[in-house]
């Protein structure tokens, strides 16, 4: 498996986008064009290419010969590749992708003001508790702040699991808490410890949050951050 991350708004420049608009199929060049604001295209347009480049690079299959489809719940995986597995996610700045030969799944996450009240509806008992617990055993920062952070790390873990299991919002939130004990992600689920799937949250850069979930324990300890150029060849 590996993790493959673009700042796409600034490696495609305008001009860069449109040389990269004209190379990918129509159908996707459309609905690119549908966003109102040009920093969601360019960050849908870069999903695409990165997803191909990560493909290639991980598995050696030529973009031509790449196809995409999407399952029920909106998960793409590519056609006639059954060991092919990929996840993509974006916002702010950033695209990510997570690619390997199990099922993947990756959230990139920027942390906003406000909204935590919500962890209250979606997070499970075990994520809540641990969320009170960081926040009333670290005295010597501002609550606030590692509240925030550690919300949207949680976030992003679930946003992560949901993906890998290819159901997406269909899985309730609550139903699940993915809960860090002694430094390792575990998964918490009818009641009970699931050994199954396996975590990692990268050091990445501090307005955001970078998390992956895989059901192969190959998890690298890094992501790889890509270039424009080196992207498109």
């Amino acid at each position: 498996m590996q993790v493959y991350v673009i700042n796409a708004l600034r490696e495609l420049s305008d001009e860069e986008f449109e040389k990269a608009l004209k190379s990918i199929d129509p159908e996707e060049k459309n609905r690119i064009m549908r966003f109102h604001f040009v920093e969601d295209r360019k960050r849908a347009l870069a999903g695409i290419l990165l997803s191909e480049y990560a493909i290639c690079k991980e598995f050696g299959i030529p973009k031509d010969e790449m196809k995409f489809e999407k399952n029920k719940y909106g998960k793409p995986h590519v056609v006639g590749k059954s060991g092919v597995h990929f996840n993509i996610s974006h916002s702010g700045d950033y695209v990510a992708c997570a690619v390997g030969d199990t099922a993947v799944g990756i959230d990139v996450q920027e942390h906003k003001s406000g909204g935590l009240d919500i962890a209250e509806r979606f997070f499970s008992q075990e994520e809540k508790d641990a969320l009170c617990k960081a926040v009333d055993s670290d005295s010597n920062s501002d609550s606030d702040n590692v509240k925030r952070k550690l919300f949207y790390d949680m976030w992003s873990l679930k946003e992560a699991y949901i993906k890998c299991i290819g159901m997406g919002l269909s899985k309730p939130l609550d139903e699940f808490g993915i809960v860090d004990r002694a430094g390792e992600y575990r998964l918490y689920e009818n009641g009970g410890e699931s050994c199954e799937y396996h975590f990692m949250k990268y050091e990445f850069d501090e307005n955001y949050s970078l998390c992956v979930c895989s059901k192969g324990a190959d998890i690298p300890g890094s992501y790889t951050q890509v270039m424009y150029k080196e992207m498109v060849g």
